[in-house]
């Protein structure tokens, strides 16, 4: 587990390196995490009403809805991801390398699948016609394609170094991959289901969140080297520029947009804060509209569907954030695990 660990920054993360070695040591390890009593439940807050919201722990290896249960499944988890169609939630089971599928009914994971894929798994994103889910593999320097007709592993397609996060344009064609080691996000045709080209960025910048605009044509990715947000004009895809890039948090991480598309929200851990960007009225040239500051070291975030709430996930800081978006405030902070790492909200 440690090049993972080690490639990412600041003390928080320094500190979790020293845990997951514990955690992804032995198979009894395994076995005692397994047979240990239930977790405890997570609180819903109510402003959140009756959401749907699930939450990896890095550390426990547990997945909690909030309100309702918390589940040992593995070692480590690190990203969530949801179908198109929101029948299945997706994690990423980092310690043991597999895709973790559950089938959800009303809301609650029932039946699962586990695939195996590449080394270090974390985040994902499924295509629209729901034939096939992409896994970007940390360390393995690759994305896993799975089959969800038959739950296998399809294909593993070769990145450059250290892929991390991963978003689809508007019709599926083309998966984009942030490169957090290779200062470039890949581009892979997802019909084809290979690797057609490079973006480069600047020398030394570290890929880390991406997001699309409402129109697909501009990519965004956070530099968590530089606490930068870049602009990028995938219009001519598999083609892609750097058009811009906008200031933000420092360590800025994963991105969750809005929504209607209008705004961003960065985690930016170093700040111990989240960046909220405005893409209106023009997404080429966002601004920055806000700064909030979170307890511990944010990374992954969700939107509530109506757009009034954003959920944060405070690594060290064993929190879980609860931002009003009309006034950029946090109205809650609940208690989490561990280490809550990626946070989820299905529509």
């Amino acid at each position: 587990m440690g090049r993972l660990w080690r490639r990412m920054n600041g003390a928080a993360l320094a500190l979790v390196s020293t845990l997951l070695v514990a955690c992804a040591g032995t198979q009894s390890a395994h076995t005692t995490a397994t047979t240990s009593p239930t977790p405890a439940t997570l609180a819903l807050p109510s402003v959140l009403g009756g959401a749907h919201v699930f939450v990896t722990d890095l550390v426990t290896g547990d997945l909690a809805e909030l309100g309702v249960a918390t589940t040992h499944i593995a070692r480590s988890v690190h990203g969530l991801g949801l179908s198109p169609d929101g029948h299945w939630l997706y994690v990423s089971d980092v310690a043991d390398n597999r895709l973790i599928a559950y089938a959800l009914r009303d809301g609650a994971p029932g039946e699962s699948h586990a695939v195996p894929v590449g080394a270090q798994p974390v985040h994902m994103a499924e295509t629209p016609d729901g034939r096939r889910v992409f896994v970007t593999n940390f360390s393995g320097k690759s994305v896993s394609v799975v089959n969800t007709a038959s739950w296998t592993l399809e294909k593993t397609i070769a990145t450059p170094d250290a892929p991390h996060s991963i978003a689809l344009s508007l019709d599926g064609h083309w998966a984009y991959v942030g490169c957090y080691g290779a200062a470039s996000v890949a581009v892979i045709n997802t019909t084809s289901a290979t690797l057609v080209g490079t973006i480069a960025l600047p020398a030394g910048a570290q890929p880390y969140g991406l997001a699309l605009s409402k129109d697909g044509h501009t990519l965004y990715a956070s530099d968590n080297s530089t606490g930068r947000l870049f602009v990028i004009d995938v219009a001519s895809a598999p083609a892609g520029v750097v058009s811009g890039a906008v200031e933000v948090g420092l360590r800025p991480a994963l991105i969750a947009r809005s929504p209607d598309a209008s705004t961003l929200y960065i985690s930016s851990g170093a700040s111990h804060s989240v960046t909220v960007v405005s893409l209106a009225p023009d997404p080429m040239h966002p601004t920055v509209r806000a700064t909030i500051p979170v307890s511990g070291y944010p990374h992954g975030l969700a939107v509530t569907p109506d757009g009034k709430y954003v959920v944060v996930a405070n690594t060290t800081g064993k929190t879980l954030s609860i931002i009003e978006t009309a006034t950029n405030t946090v109205v809650a902070t609940i208690q989490g695990e561990q280490y809550p790492n990626d946070a989820l909200i299905l529509p």
